[in-house]
């Protein structure tokens, strides 16, 4: 599963302006057990995210060791090892895990998909998918010398059962926002967000502080950390899921259509009805969110292996990294929102993606040449990019979203941001395994957001798109 700042959309709602809006007492919810129990499940998550960030690094180094790629110390990777295991460099490791689990979402999302819209498993599913990565994240304590490779098979799977796992849960959103008016739901998902950056904060501070006391390596540290999580990560989604109630299905299976068929029957009807119905602005939207995400899913993977082998931090000094990252994203998302006010969502966006590709193809090109301690500047401005892109990304979406469809384009969303989030990855492992430095296969990784870029280009003046989704006259409350 990829380390990010944010795992999907928040139903972000528009409303008239005038309207009031109620106040929220921290995780009351005004007792809506299905908002405490999708903000519940959203801490879960935020642990087993993080948790990512510190296997990844043992796995790194567990894979160097069996290639013969370790100093003497054997506890540090030595530079310029060509020496291979199971056919790759022990650093393409990390990226080819992403790309297996970028695979499997591209081919059964769809399916996952259907089973949670055609049917009355909505919960049975979500249940089992938790239950099989807390089972996996347990058996990953013992990622050993003579283990890790099992391990970072598994860990492919469990990037796969993460998006299935976040496709229930946000499944559960529409019904929410029916129970509590668009009003309160905009509240809420702010709350939600909030909750589930607090939970990634204190999980990497408690790791990192245990680390640091216990004087750990990388592979105890990750040991800690998956210790924690199963715990953590367990109860939350225990609770979580009790919280949540069994539901009818959302749609009816048409009769003579395969279940296993219907969901990539679904994304090929929405896409052909956005090409023939919304091309100023959905169209653009979408295949610029295609490469967006992509680009930015795999450069949260990648920049663990270049932080360790390149930069050579520590699996603890990659957790504070990342500590560092979150918590800058917060400022991030206020200086994002200035900017969407003085213009609009899409030259924001556009200014966001080109300002992110620049600072982190630049930043790492000079960070060869810069002690590494300065390299928690580099994740400080990437946090403050990422805080202005998530919010972008999804006020857009939103704000053009035609009415009506919000059901059938969620979902189209979630399948976008997986449809393409191997190639970079793939991108990444190829100039890695050609020698390239990997300086270089970062900058080509963050170069997608370049296209993305262009395909916002091609969108019509903003007043044209939000005429074209019927949301001209509709408001944005501010979070």
């Amino acid at each position: 599963m990829n380390v990010s700042i944010d795992d999907g959309p928040r139903n972000v709602e528009m409303v008239e302006e005038g309207d009031s809006v109620k106040k929220i007492p921290w995780y009351k919810f005004d007792n809506v057990t299905m908002s405490r129990g999708y903000c519940t499940l959203g801490i879960g998550r935020g642990a087993l995210v993080m948790s990512n960030i510190f296997l990844s690094t043992s796995l790194i180094l567990l894979a160097s060791e069996e290639a013969g790629c370790l100093n003497e110390e054997r506890d540090e990777v030595v530079d310029d090892c060509d020496k291979k295991v199971y056919g790759f460099k022990p650093i393409s490791l990390i990226s080819n895990i992403a790309i297996m689990t970028g695979v499997l979402s591209a081919l059964f999302m769809p399916l996952a998909g259907a089973m949670i819209d055609y049917t009355s498993f909505r919960r049975q599913v979500g249940i089992c998918v938790a239950v099989l990565m807390i089972l996996i994240q347990a058996v990953q304590i013992y990622t050993v010398s003579s283990t890790w490779f099992p391990m970072a098979m598994l860990q492919a799977l469990a990037g796969f059962l993460y998006q299935v796992q976040v496709l229930a849960v946000y499944a559960y959103l529409p019904e929410i926002a029916t129970t509590v008016g668009q009003q309160i739901m905009t509240q809420q998902t702010a709350l939600f967000t909030m909750t589930q950056f607090g939970a990634q904060c204190l999980f990497l501070i408690v790791v990192i502080a245990i680390s640091i006391a216990s004087g750990l390596d990388d592979v105890n540290t990750a040991q800690v950390s998956q210790g924690i999580d199963v715990v953590w990560t367990g109860s939350f989604f225990y609770w979580g899921w009790r919280l949540l109630p069994n539901v009818p299905p959302r749609h009816v299976l048409p009769e003579g259509r395969l279940l296993l068929t219907e969901g990539f029957s679904r994304v090929y009807h929405t896409a052909k009805e956005i090409q023939q119905h919304y091309k100023r602005g959905l169209r653009c939207y979408f295949a610029a969110l295609i490469f967006a995400e992509s680009a930015v899913n795999a450069f949260t993977t990648v920049a663990v292996v270049f932080l360790d082998e390149q930069i050579g931090l520590s699996g603890t000094e990659i957790g504070l990294f990342f500590l560092v990252t979150l918590l800058f994203s917060l400022p991030g998302s206020k200086i994002g929102a200035f900017v969407t006010a003085q213009t609009n969502p899409n030259t924001s966006w556009q200014l966001c993606m080109l300002s992110l590709m620049l600072f982190a193809s630049g930043g790492a090109i000079l960070l060869d040449y810069i002690p590494k301690s300065l390299s928690y500047l580099w994740g400080a401005g990437i946090g403050l990019y990422l805080g202005w892109f998530y919010p972008t990304e999804n006020l857009f979406f939103s704000m053009i979203l035609p009415k009506d469809h919000e059901a059938e384009l969620a979902g189209f969303y979630v399948y976008c941001t997986q449809i393409l989030s191997w190639l970079p990855p793939l991108i990444f492992t190829i100039l890695v395994e050609a020698d390239v430095n990997q300086t270089y296969a970062v900058v080509a990784v963050s170069s997608f957001l370049l296209i993305s870029i262009l395909s916002l280009q091609c969108a019509a003046p903003w007043d044209d798109i939000l005429e074209e989704s019927g949301r001209s006259a509709a408001k944005r409350i501010e979070e």
